[in-house]
Parts: structure tokens; sequence; C-alpha cells
């Protein structure tokens, strides 16, 4: 007698297709918003770093510049204005040397920030990768910005050599390095309708409040030659349209709300917009007062 082995094969049920589908299709709504954060994450500690290192980049620069702060632009006789283009430089050329790498300037969560969104000149205009001015332009659209008003305010002299650029303060001025913002995460503009940034970022961002609550100017000015940036904080009470880049002064919370910033002793860290209000009551056009100068971290008290 002879036997037969027989193999059967169970095809799946349309029913059954249907169940693995709707499990993926679970498995993917919950793992994508992990991978998502992940990524962010990612980001965010790969930027820190970025500012980390900038930010000892800043120190390494003073240190061999006779323990003065970098310019944040060199400036030039007669030229029209900052960020212009050459003679001026931009402090992030000055301090690239120390850091050897254009790409720490660039915020991973930028999507402008990259060679074809910053190869353009001051209005905008895309120039040829082989333009002698490209590092200027890369370093005045770069998501790093100098507290400037404080460190390293502009300057002019229409009344005698026709300079313009800016001055730096002393490291030995700051009282507290390890409390005193250096830098921080900033944009170009802002699409006024969707908040959107736009353009990369900006080698400089305003403070929140130049005067202490006798109204007195706290920056280090000494005469009129200082020039007075653009209107510090454009206050937005609304959180709604028409958006503005000087909401902050030009820095941007790209992750989380928060900012990344970089002190004046080289750390960084990431923090939210109440530290960078704190002891100070934030108003527009500069007419908040910087009322506590241990707990204000632009200023150099």
């Amino acid at each position: 007698m002879e036997s037969h082995m027989h193999s059967s094969r169970k095809a799946f049920t349309l029913i059954e297709l249907l169940v693995v589908i709707a499990i993926i299709a679970i498995l993917a709504a919950i793992l994508f918003p992990v991978f998502a954060q992940a990524k962010d994450a990612a980001k965010k500690t790969a930027w820190l770093s970025n500012q980390k290192q900038v930010g000892l980049g800043l120190v390494m620069y003073a240190g061999d510049a006779d323990d003065r702060m970098v310019l944040s632009n060199s400036g030039g006789i007669g030229i029209p204005g900052w960020g212009f283009g050459r003679p001026d430089y931009v402090w992030p050329e000055l301090v690239q040397p120390y850091v050897k790498n254009w790409l720490l300037f660039r915020c991973p969560a930028d999507p402008n920030a990259s060679d074809a969104g910053l190869t353009v000149d001051p209005n905008g205009t895309p120039v040829p990768s082989t333009h002698p001015e490209k590092f200027y332009y890369w370093g005045e659209r770069s998501n790093i910005g100098l507290n400037y008003e404080f460190l390293s305010p502009w300057v002019y002299y229409f009344d005698t050599t026709r300079y313009v650029g800016s001055e730096s303060v002393s490291m030995g001025q700051i009282a507290s390095t390890a409390n005193t913002l250096a830098t921080i995460d900033t944009i170009w503009d802002r699409n006024t309708s969707s908040g959107a940034p736009q353009g990369g970022g900006n080698w400089v961002a305003e403070p929140p409040c130049i005067r202490d609550s006798t109204g007195k100017i706290i920056i280090p000015i000494q005469d009129l030659k200082y020039y007075q940036g653009y209107q510090g904080w454009i206050v937005n009470t609304t959180g709604k349209a028409p958006f503005s880049w000087l909401e902050f002064g030009g820095a941007y919370p790209f992750f989380t709300k928060k900012f990344t910033i970089s002190y004046t002793d080289g750390h960084a860290g990431s923090v939210a917009l109440g530290k960078l209000t704190d002891g100070c009551d934030v108003r527009t056009n500069w007419a908040g007062a910087a009322y506590d100068g241990d707990k204000y971290i632009y200023d150099l008290r």
C-alpha cells in the first residue's frame, strides 16, 4: 500500500489581510512620532554642541586678542552700514579659524541653512558659489547671533574719520562670564503671516532691554558715536499674525520652544523664554527696563 504525503498551503483571507494592514497602521501611528521626536532630539543635541564649540571659539579668539571680545563687524571707512560686504568682516568670519567648520553656524532645524540658501547677497539675490564675498554672506546669515549691543556694539564716526564698524568690550568688563549671554540662535527674517523663519540666520541679536530702572543706558556707550541697532524686541501679545522677525530680537526657538545659547565663559545651554527676559521688563522699542543686573543675562552687570 502506497501512502502519499500531501502538503497544503493556506492563503490569507481578505479579513486576515485587512487585520495585518490595520496592525501595521497602528504601529506606524505609534512609532512615527517617536522617530520624529528622536530625530528632533538628535538635531537639538547637535545644535547645542555647535553653540558650545562656537562659544569656545569666542573665548579662544579673546585669548589671542588682548582679552577683548570679537568685533561684531570689523567695519570700514565711509561704508553705507553694517552687513553690506567688504571691506567689512562679520564676526563669524573672524572666529571661523578657531572652529574650522562653517556648518557649525547653521542650525539643523533651519531648512534655509544650506549652501544654496545662504549664498545670497544682503538683498537675498543668489550669487555664484565662487563669489569673493561668499563667506561674508554665510557669516551674516549665521544661525548663531552675537549679543552685540553689550559685547561689541556698532559705532560710527560720521563727523571725523567716517568709520562704520564696532568696538568690542574687554572680557574683564563682564562681571560674571558664566551668566552673561554670548550667542543665541537667530533667524534672518520671518513670514509675517505664518511666522515661519526664512532666509537663514542673523549674525547679531537684539537684547530686550538696554536701560536700567532709572532710564540710563547700560550698554557700553560713552557718547553718540555708538549706534543703537534696530528696535529691540517687537512684543507680540496675541501670538497671532502679523509676526515680526524682531519678536525676540532676531532670536528664534528652534527646538521645543527653547532657545539655544552660549555664555561668555564658553559653556552652552537650552533655555526657555523666561530666562531671556528675567530681570527685564520687556517692551517694544526698548521702552522697558533691565531692573535686575544679576538676573538679566544680556548685560555686563
